[in-house]
């Protein structure tokens, strides 16, 4: 068997390089929830807003959980007899308490890469983290915030993100300026501040210099508060990105 000195000596090299696992699954509080994980490698479970307070499981059916600050690390452990090795299949469900919240997972392991896990807290305590981050801040300022989150990519774990994975260019969406197409990339919402920002990729086939005023479209958004592109001016064949800030009440 798979000793669980050997565990630990893994599991401190991760917990060094925290290489990126195969896939990632979001499990959200209070529903029971199926995942797959893998039962020759380490599994990684983390606590988006705070520190996983305890796990729960059954220790007789081969399972080592290691808690680590805001991440559980799981391992289902090889029966080795030195002629055969075998691997965990049996189905286990665990209860895992992160920042108080209870998830509750039935995992079935599956010989696969090393999953991550992420446990994500509901939307009351999503739109409590918008409320603290944001409320300070004028609606200007806060749109220059999310503008720029989504710009450099750095977007905070409480605002919900959803991507376009079936974007189309579409033309007609600036009337303006004719030559111009958009493709709409992802929208990200703050839960409770009432925000949300669309992305879009735009091109052209001829060399536009763009205004901010030329997106002030129904097409694009409702209630738009801030539009800001980057860069303005685009050559044929550039990709330049549009990001649309709309405000419920504006």
């Amino acid at each position: 068997m798979l000793n669980k000195q050997f565990f630990n000596a893994a599991l401190a090299v991760m917990l060094v390089s925290l290489p990126a696992l195969a896939h990632t699954q979001v499990v959200k509080p209070d529903v029971v929830t199926p995942v797959e994980m893998s039962n020759r490698d380490i599994n990684r479970v983390t606590c988006v807003d705070g520190a996983i307070n305890d796990a729960f499981f059954s220790q007789e059916k081969g399972i080592v959980v290691e808690n680590n600050g805001n991440n559980s690390f799981i391992k289902f452990l090889i029966q080795d007899d030195g002629l055969h090795q075998e691997y965990v299949s049996a189905r286990s469900e665990f209860y895992l308490v992160c920042a108080g919240e209870i998830y509750t997972l039935m995992v079935s392991p599956k010989d696969i890469p090393g999953q991550t896990i992420r446990l994500s807290t509901g939307a009351k305590n999503r739109i409590k983290g918008n409320q603290e981050l944001l409320s300070p801040l004028p609606d200007e300022e806060r749109a220059v915030y999310l503008t720029m989150a989504a710009l450099e990519d750095d977007i905070p774990d409480s605002f919900s993100v959803s991507t376009n994975t079936n974007s189309e260019w579409v033309s007609r969406m600036t009337a303006g300026k004719p030559n111009t197409q958009l493709a709409l990339r992802r929208t990200i919402r703050v839960d409770g501040l009432g925000l949300s920002l669309k992305e879009f990729l735009v091109r052209t086939s001829t060399t536009t210099t763009f205004s901010e005023t030329d997106f002030l479209s129904s097409a694009i958004g409702e209630s738009i508060f801030a539009v800001t592109m980057d860069p303005l001016s685009l050559e044929p064949g550039q990709v330049g990105r549009l990001f649309v800030v709309s405000k419920e009440g504006f």
